[in-house]
This record gives C-alpha cells, structure tokens and sequence, in this order.
C-alpha cells in the first residue's frame, strides 16, 4: 500500500470532493486491479499549479469505446470541474493486465489514455508506457492494490533503455508538427524530455527534469542557455495570461455589441 508520506502529499495536492483514485476505484470497483501513482509528485520537482498528476491504473479488460469510454470522461469532467487548477493537469493510462504484460518487451494492444492536450481517448500502446510503468516500479507508490510487480512484469535495466532509444527516435518527426511552433509550453517540455532522455543513455539513471536540464546544460555547453530558456518557459504560469485573455475578450466582445447597436 501507499506510503503515509506518500498519502500526505497525494492528499496534499487533491482537496476537496471526491479524489481521482477515489472515483476511479468506484467507477471500475472489483475491475480496478491496481492504481499507482509516479512521476514528480512521488520523486520530487512537484510544482503546484504546474505540474501533473500522474498515475497508471491497471484494470482486468481494456476500456470499450462506447458507454464505458464515455462514463470515464464524465469522471474526469467531474472531477476538473470541482477543481478548475488540475485542468490540463491530471494524466491516466488506463491499462488491462494483459496488455500491461507486454510492456517487458514490445508494448501490444490498447490503452486509454488522458492526458495535457489530449482529451481521454484509446490508442495504441507505445513505449511511453513501457517508461511509465519503469518508474512506477523503481520510484511510484501504490494507491489501491498490490506491488506492482505482482500484477505486471520487471521491465529492466536493458528494457528501458531501449524503450528510451524508441521513443527518442520518434521525436525528430513529431517536433516539425506545424502547430508546435505555436506552442511554446510543448517545445519546452520537448527539450526537457530530450534532456532527460540523453541522462538515461549516459548515465543509466531516471532524474527530475529540472535535473535533467541542469546536467545537460553543463554537458552540452552550446546549448545551455537554450536548455536554461526552455525550462522556465514550460514552468511559467499559463493560467494568468490565459484568464487575462478571457476578461480581454469577454471585454471587446461586449464593447463591439455596444458599438454595433
């Protein structure tokens, strides 16, 4: 089970109303076979306001399309609506224990996945789950059910590597997207996966983002202060440019109706 330093800071980040594992575990209930959680929260780097919340929930068969997809999309509507600051925030692989068995070798089969910019949706599995399901195991803590590694397999040293290289060499492809140019958040949060990519090939080891970009920037010195640049874009605050943008609007939109009359 999960630690009571662990609960602390989970509960510390989720007030009010009914938690996610809360609602997760009721929506699925003996179908829900594990829920953990991982990521900055659990090692470390967690921003408030900012960063994710980031967990993987193991359940006995894939998510259908249809009634049970939708049902699912309700919780998280629900859940974000009575905590507006997790908008954006909050990233679920919901995955079946068959398909979590593949995730030692090549990822098979299908996902549901919700995530920043990405409204729950089904995919096919990939090896950003390999490296999730890694750090769940190495660093993340059980919310409800067993160890991890009693429901799903040992991903190795070697495994994630390659899972690593894999989704490294996807990147010079989804960087020239148009639409990233317009989005300076991701570019950030590219070049900070990046970082953290280039530290597990050489040194074999997971790091906070932060340090990831720290120890880049002294091992790739040509490239530091575009590093140091990157990281405080994708930590600057969103939401207060975003709500001064909505009262700007709400404010010419009444001015033109005035005007129009």
């Amino acid at each position: 089970m999960m630690s009571l330093s662990g609960r602390r800071r989970f509960d510390g980040c989720i007030r009010h109303a009914e938690a996610p594992d809360d609602a997760i575990e009721r929506r699925f209930d003996s179908q829900l076979l594990g829920l953990y959680l991982f990521g900055s929260l659990v090692t470390g780097g967690f921003y408030a306001g900012k960063s994710d919340l980031d967990l993987i929930a193991v359940v006995q068969n894939d998510v259908a399309e249809g009634e049970q997809l939708e049902a699912l999309r309700g919780l998280h509507a629900a859940f974000v609506s009575e905590r507006p600051a997790w908008v954006e925030r909050v990233e679920v692989t919901y995955v079946s224990r068959e398909v979590l068995q593949t995730l030692s070798g090549r990822p098979d089969g299908s996902v549901a996945v919700i995530s920043p910019g990405e409204p729950l949706h089904i995919r096919d599995v990939g090896f950003d789950s390999t490296l999730d399901w890694y750090s769940v195991c190495t660093q993340g803590e059980t919310l409800l059910g067993p160890p991890p590694l009693e429901l799903g397999p040992n991903v190795t040293a070697n495994a994630y590597r390659q899972a690593v290289e894999a989704q490294l060499s996807e990147w010079p492809g989804r960087v020239r997207a148009p639409w990233v140019a317009y989005v300076p958040a991701h570019q950030g949060y590219v070049v900070l996966t990046l970082c953290r990519a280039l530290h597990v090939l050489t040194t074999g080891e997971q790091t906070t983002k932060e340090a990831a970009a720290a120890w880049a920037a002294v091992n790739y010195p040509e490239w530091s202060a575009f590093i140091t640049d990157a990281l405080a874009t994708y930590r600057a605050d969103l939401h207060e440019p975003h709500q001064a943008l909505i009262e700007f609007t709400d404010h010419a939109a009444a001015e033109a109706e005035r005007l129009i009359r």
